[in-house]
């Protein structure tokens, strides 16, 4: 596809400068743009580059205006405006209307004449699935489990029983949507496994990454709400509440019964204990471990950075005298009084 920069500008709402006739075949990189192609420059750093990028336009702010003599298209974000361009030059898949002979479904189930269901997948008794869906090789749909429009289900993904998905979402593979939940009780001399009765409801434009597992409710649901994107390896645990458009970021996990609330953004390898709140707007750094429930917006970490070996053992051994410490100044603190 090929759109004149005029064109994306008046789609994307970024103001134009130079010629509105650039036409635009395709988005690049700033260090490896050629002509057709359209790059974005977001950090300071990468200024220099907009002297001897062969790009036919760029994307920038305000403040970069003077270092650019490209046709240029200015945004308050640049990133934006460059993914909103990737993807007019690179459309979703259109979905083909068909049901593969190789697949599995039960006479009482569901399926809308616009959906596309290919080989080995199974849908069992009474699941639904809306139009447009679009479901790969692999997936497996249990009973009463509804899919809505648009959604897309990539190869070898599982919806539990009654687990129910909104519309225009994307689950990648592998993804596990209502396994039961963690649920054990210790008696007397082994566990006496806790039936995880409730499900999992997820809202529309959810985005979830390869061999997540989403766990159902033990007697209410599992919720994500709309617009949550979630990467991959992630645990969700049974009973936990996403609050709209919140991102959690790879091999994060979190225990039972968490709340996060709306905007919130966790990082990488985040750990969440088990029935924490977590209110909206807030932020996590990577590898923080949340113990105790967070009632203010803002940003949040824990863990120090990785430092020398040898230094590391210090502070490890400094760290193991604090309790000491603690008792001696607690003392020296009553002797004054």
């Amino acid at each position: 596809m090929r759109y004149t920069l005029s064109e994306l500008a008046e789609t994307t709402g970024a103001c134009l400068h130079g010629s509105g006739d650039t036409v635009i075949e395709k988005v690049a990189d700033i260090t490896s743009g050629e002509q057709g192609s359209i790059v974005f420059v977001l950090n300071k750093k990468y200024t220099k580059h907009l002297k001897t990028t062969d790009a036919s336009a760029v994307i920038i702010t305000e403040e970069m205006l003077q270092a650019c003599d490209k046709p240029a298209l200015v945004a308050d974000n640049p990133r934006v405006v460059f993914s909103k361009i990737a993807l007019l030059l690179n459309p979703l898949p259109t979905v083909e209307p068909w049901i593969s002979p190789h697949a599995v479904i039960a006479e009482d189930a569901d399926v809308d004449p616009s959906a596309r269901i290919e080989a080995c997948v199974v849908i069992q008794s009474g699941a639904s699935i809306g139009p447009g869906a679009w479901l790969s090789p692999g997936c497996v749909i249990e009973k009463n489990a509804a899919i809505g429009a648009n959604t897309r289900l990539f190869a070898n993904v599982t919806i539990g029983d009654n687990c129910t998905l909104g519309d225009n979402n994307i689950l990648h593979s592998g993804v596990v949507i209502g396994a039961d939940g963690f649920g054990f009780v210790w008696d007397q001399d082994s566990y006496v496994k806790v039936p995880q009765l409730g499900t999992v409801r997820i809202g529309n434009d959810v985005e979830i990454g390869a061999n997540t597992s989403i766990d159902r409710g033990a007697i209410g649901d599992t919720i994500v709400e709309d617009g949550v994107k979630i990467d991959n390896q992630i645990q969700l645990g049974h009973n936990d509440h996403v609050g709209e458009h919140t991102t959690i970021s790879g091999q994060s996990g979190l225990a039972g019964s968490v709340k996060i609330g709306k905007r919130c953004i966790l990082g990488g390898g985040v750990a969440v204990s088990d029935n924490i709140e977590i209110t909206d707007n807030v932020i996590l750094a990577g590898r923080s471990n949340v113990a105790n429930s967070i009632k203010e917006p803002g940003m949040y970490a824990s863990v120090i950075p990785v430092v020398e070996a040898g230094k590391w053992r210090r502070i490890l051994a400094r760290i193991k005298q604090l309790d000491e410490l603690a008792k001696r100044i607690k003392a020296l603190e009553l002797k004054d009084k």
